[in-house]
């Protein structure tokens, strides 16, 4: 079970952005993943996943804890825009080229 508990959340109206800070525990075998991160943000956010940027995940040591930063946008121009490639990339909105 993956339970989130959001701790801070700022409207930023220049890039048409929301950013969380959030703690999130889970049980089992391994943290979770990135993408499993994204649904539950939505998920609990009422947003859609393709608007959501997983930006970092850090470990607590010794705990089952992630604590994480991530930003929702209003639509996926502005993502597309505001997010460097690699974000884009690992948040799976962008694929990955042979020249990248």
């Amino acid at each position: 079970m993956t339970e989130i508990k959001i701790e801070s959340t700022r409207e930023n109206v220049l890039l048409k952005r929301k950013e969380i800070r959030y703690r999130i525990i889970y049980t089992g075998s391994g943290s979770p993943s990135r993408e499993s991160v994204r649904d539950l943000i939505a998920k609990n956010t009422g947003s859609k996943k393709d608007l959501v940027i997983v930006d970092t995940l850090k470990q607590e040591a010794g705990k089952r804890e992630l604590i994480g930063y991530s930003k929702i946008y209003q639509n996926t121009e502005s993502a597309m825009l505001y997010e460097p490639d690699y974000e884009l990339i690992r948040n799976g909105l962008k694929q990955k080229t042979a020249s990248e």
